[in-house]
């Protein structure tokens, strides 16, 4: 499946829109995911990504952040 993405993207989800809620003076949006493309490169198996080999970016309500460290509980 081709799921439309960003370009370099090494993964992609595709949503259709379930709904969205009032919170506030904001919203929250809610999808469904319709299909997932997972670059082999990032794929540990099992159903895992191998975070330390590719950088996940993380949107923060406008800020950004990089996941620098890795640990398990």
């Amino acid at each position: 499946m081709n799921v439309p993405s960003v370009k370099g993207s090494p993964i992609a989800f595709e949503l259709t829109l379930d709904r969205i809620i009032a919170v506030g003076t904001d919203h929250l949006v809610l999808g469904k995911i319709e299909h997932v493309r997972v670059n082999a490169e990032v794929y540990a198996g099992h159903y895992k990504i191998a975070i330390v080999s590719w950088q996940p970016l993380a949107s923060l309500a406008g800020d950004y952040a990089l996941m620098k460290s890795i640990f398990s509980v």
